[in-house]
């Protein structure tokens, strides 16, 4: 790897690949031996409590669950006991759960090695960004482009609230995502409800090997260079810095950047591309619990004073904020499209001696000018609203075929949804964010 990285993955939000100790501060103060050992003993006390709640269930419970039978009378089964490590890895879950966080939960060995390679940009399920709190549905952040998810038209905000008929309010987003994945070519059906539809719907959709080919690049008209991120996995700040340099060698005059429907990942990765664009140090600062400042500077070397704008949509959220964030302080680039999500907060996998994990919600972010955008997003210097399906770029490496399929596929969602007649009107606008952002890239280039 390009970089000695804590373990990082990402569901719809953006972990600080900081060291351990980042996160566990030792605080040195005017507490005594005496409030120390206090702390200590009523710790210790509240741990026995969970070894003999534990140990009571291994010895006393017996459980059991009602089915039916061919004949839909009830049959009661009984249920085994969960083992001491399923009983202890439950408590820990507990624990995490209690903070009521969508981006804070236990990970287990199973769960790393997933969020690793969803880092990577491969992996076998539907292909779609989300957040969850318990007792709530799964938000739906962004779909991935190409992904089995956009393939049937699931949409930014779509609420899942059932997974193959299962209930999944009561679940955390691991758990529920641990449903939406498994083996290629099976199938998975998802409850869906979407604003401004009166009654839930169901969607089936065929899972399938994701792999992400994140960065996208090509010369425009007048020699306007276009790159496209798709999300900020492992090693993409190198990959777009190879785009922009060989757009460059090619003669590029300007460069269209565009994180729409990005839902994030890597703050290292963001770092890293906003050094690309910005003279400045400062890139992004954390903020801890106890009051602590880190300061994010520049990495990569910087590419030069070519004109810059930067698409942004609902789906452009955490890493894609930073990046967004600190260009549009700096006034290095022009924001074309609509507010980002709103994603403020950072997240550190911090492994346990089991060789499972919790993943923390540990800091807020700022942009450099010291902006809190969380829950608030942040809004384009040139507002264009457009329907989202049209902005689902497909693949870096799609075939033609594969082009004429998804556009037949977002034409079919558009007309069962609008209607023919409003349908052949947003497909014939196209994509009215991309034409302005050439237009206004033309502006600065002095061309008429």
């Amino acid at each position: 790897m390009k970089k000695s990285k804590l373990l990082q993955a990402v569901l719809g939000v953006i972990l600080a690949g900081a060291p351990l100790f980042a996160a566990t501060t030792v605080i040195k103060s005017a507490v005594n031996d005496k409030n120390v050992s206090a702390g200590y003993s009523k710790d210790s006390i509240e741990l026995n409590r969970i070894v003999d709640v534990i140990n009571i269930i291994e010895t006393n419970f017996v459980g059991t669950k009602t089915n039916k039978n061919d004949k839909g009378e009830k049959t009661a089964e009984n249920v085994a006991t969960p083992s001491k490590e399923e009983l202890y890895k439950g408590a820990v879950e507990g624990v995490v759960r209690k903070l009521d966080d969508p981006y804070s939960e236990y990970l287990s060995t199973e769960d790393l090695k997933d969020f690793a390679e969803d880092m990577d940009g491969e992996y076998t399920g539907v292909g779609m960004s989300v957040s969850k709190k318990k007792g709530e549905p799964l938000e739906v952040v962004s779909p991935f482009i190409g992904s089995p998810a956009e393939k049937v038209g699931m949409r930014i905000k779509d609420k899942i609230t059932k997974v193959d008929g299962k209930d999944i309010l009561p679940l955390t987003a691991t758990e529920t995502v641990k449903l939406l994945k498994g083996k290629e070519n099976t199938k998975v059906e998802v409850e869906v409800v979407r604003e401004g539809r009166k009654e839930p719907f169901k969607v089936t959709m065929t899972r399938a090997k994701i792999k992400l080919e994140m960065v996208e690049s090509k010369m425009l008209e007048n020699k306007i260079g276009y790159v496209s991120l798709l999300r900020f996995g492992n090693n993409v700040g190198t990959e777009v810095e190879k785009a922009i340099k060989d757009l460059k060698a090619k003669g590029m005059r300007g460069l269209i950047f565009d994180l729409r429907s990005n839902p994030g990942g890597s703050l290292q990765e963001a770092q890293d591309i906003t050094s690309l664009f910005v003279k400045d140090n400062l890139i992004v600062y954390l903020k801890y619990k106890d009051g602590r400042r880190k300061d994010y500077n520049r990495t990569l070397p910087y590419l030069g004073d070519f004109p810059l704008i930067v698409l942004t949509n609902e789906g452009s959220a955490s890493a894609s904020e930073i990046v967004t964030g600190a260009l549009k302080d700096y006034k290095r680039a022009t924001i074309i499209g609509e507010n980002t999500f709103g994603k403020g907060i950072v997240q550190q996998v911090i492994p346990l001696r089991t060789n499972d994990a919790i993943k923390l919600t540990i800091a807020q972010y700022f942009t450099p000018k010291g902006n809190y955008i969380h829950g608030k997003g942040i809004a384009p210097d040139i507002k264009v609203d457009m329907e989202e399906l049209l902005t689902l770029k497909g693949y870096a490496n799609d075939s033609e075929q594969a082009i004429k399929n998804r556009q037949k596929e977002i034409e079919d969602i558009l007309i069962k949804d609008k209607g023919a007649e409003e349908a052949k009107k947003i497909i014939a606008a196209g994509d009215v964010q991309m034409k302005r952002a050439i237009q206004e890239m033309n502006k600065k280039l002095g061309i008429k």
